[in-house]
Parts: C-alpha cells; sequence; structure tokens
C-alpha cells in the first residue's frame, strides 16, 4: 500500500483550485428578490467602507462600472469572497448563495453611479504642476511607476473615489484614513524617535515605513513608547494651496484612472 504525502499548504491550493473551477461564469441569483436580500447583507458587510449609496465610503467606489480586480460575475465574487491581499478589503464568511446576491446588488449600485470623480471648470495640467511641484506629492504617493510609499497608490484614484473624498483627503487628511496609513511614533529605550506607517503588527513586534521610506522593526520590549494618533503623516493642504489650486489639483486627479497614469514631467 502506498501513501500519497501532500503539503497542507499545497492541499488548500490544490482545494482552492477546485473550488474556484466550480463557481460558474454569471451570477445564478438576479431575481429582484435576490437583488433586495443582497441589500440587506451589503447593509450588513459592506456599508462601513463603501457607503449605502456605493460612493461615499472610505473603500472603493462601487457605484461605477471601474473594477480594478476584474468586472466579471465570476471575478467580482471571487474579490467578494476572498478580498483584496495587502488593502482593507477582507474576505467575506459567507455562503456562494449570499455572496451571489451581494453582488447582485452591487450591479443595481453599477448602473446608478456616473463618472467615479468630476471636477468641471478646473484645469488637469496646472493641477499636474502642483501635484508634482508645490504639493510635493509623489513624497508619499505613487503614480504609475514612480512615487513614494507611505500614502496610497493614486495611479487609478480618480476611478474609485468621489470628488468630495479626495478634497476632503486633502484639507482634512485624518478625517476618514485608512488603518494602514495611519500613523505610529515610536521612542525606543535609547530615545531614539520613529516616525512612519505600520506594516505589520502582532503582540510581540512591530514593523512600520518609516518617512525615509526604511523598513523599521522593533520588539515591544524594547520601547520606551509606541504611539498610534489618528492622524495623517500628511499634512493638510488649507493655507498652503489656494483654492484654484486645491480645485485643479482635484481635477488632475479625477483624471488618473489606471497604472498607465504618468508619473513625471
Amino acid at each position: 500500500m502506498f501513501f500519497l504525502l501532500i503539503r497542507p499548504s499545497i492541499l488548500l491550493l490544490l482545494t482552492t483550485a477546485i473550488g474556484w473551477a466550480q463557481v460558474p461564469d454569471k451570477n445564478p441569483f438576479t431575481k429582484f428578490e435576490d437583488m433586495a436580500e443582497g441589500r440587506r447583507l451589503y447593509r450588513l458587510d459592506c456599508v462601513n467602507c463603501h457607503g449605502m449609496d456605493g460612493k461615499s465610503g472610505r473603500g472603493t467606489r462601487l457605484a461605477s462600472k471601474f473594477r480594478r480586480h476584474g468586472g466579471s460575475d465570476r471575478e467580482m465574487f471571487r474579490t467578494i469572497s476572498d478580498g483584496v491581499q495587502g488593502t482593507e478589503m477582507p474576505g467575506l464568511w459567507r455562503d456562494a448563495e449570499s455572496v451571489w446576491k451581494i453582488l447582485a446588488f452591487v450591479r443595481m449600485l453599477e448602473e446608478s453611479g456616473t463618472e467615479a470623480c468630476v471636477a468641471e471648470g478646473s484645469d488637469p495640467e496646472k493641477g499636474r504642476d502642483v501635484f508634482f511641484n508645490k504639493g510635493s506629492c509623489t513624497a508619499c504617493h505613487a503614480v504609475g511607476m514612480g512615487g513614494g510609499r507611505l500614502g496610497p497608490d493614486l495611479s487609478s484614484i480618480g476611478a474609485s473615489r468621489s470628488y468630495q473624498h479626495l478634497r476632503d483627503s486633502l484639507i482634512e487628511p485624518g478625517k476618514d484614513l485608512p488603518p494602514s496609513h495611519r500613523t505610529v511614533r515610536i521612542v525606543d529605550r535609547e530615545g531614539a524617535r520613529f516616525e512612519g506607517v505600520v506594516l505589520n503588527e502582532d503582540g510581540y513586534t512591530i514593523h512600520l515605513l518609516d518617512r525615509g521610506e526604511r523598513i523599521r522593526s522593533f520588539s515591544k520590549t524594547d520601547l520606551h513608547q509606541l504611539e498610534k494618533p489618528k492622524e495623517s503623516l500628511i499634512p493638510s493642504y488649507r493655507g498652503v494651496l489656494g483654492e484654484t489650486e486645491i480645485n485643479n489639483l482635484l481635477a488632475y486627479l479625477c483624471g488618473l484612472t489606471g497604472p498607465d497614469a504618468r508619473a513625471s514631467r
């Protein structure tokens, strides 16, 4: 008798692959009552990040047909079920029927959506100049292949966020900040001070990306002080930029709708 030994990690991958092979290409739950139930489940699981209208939360705008991780029924089912690694989007621990019904409601939000970000009457080219020069935005944010890593990648920000969300982020950057980009301040036993954003943390260690984009790792038993103020490393642009400059900058940000966005002048 022979026994085939398979590592648990490989077995999990095989199980997942088999599971995804059984997922249909089209949503089998698209009746009115399915959408109504999907709305109820959405209110329970999704509204805090995406807003009931699909466009007023800090999560990706759902009242739009832009889907960075694939827009087919099967792809969106997988995104909802598994989440998006490296983001605040967790996997949803619900049965397949519930996920399909949530997707049916999300499709309704898509149909109600307009262009994700509209900045009328402003000059995106002048806003681009503000972004790369006076605003110094690339010190923290990436656009295309260039820029910093302390803040979110903005290459597709115009397709996934509303105009009001972007304006709030410029004027009150700490108002609705994702936990992954909140400030952390550390003082070690020697009195050395460090500031940045958390990369990873458990009960014993914390790892951060400091302002110089260096990875710092600490054992919590070696720290004199650890603070996580609810504020952004990025300062408010109120008083730094004039109203016209802010409007032009918003026009530029609204025009960033894909990874091919230009990162240099």
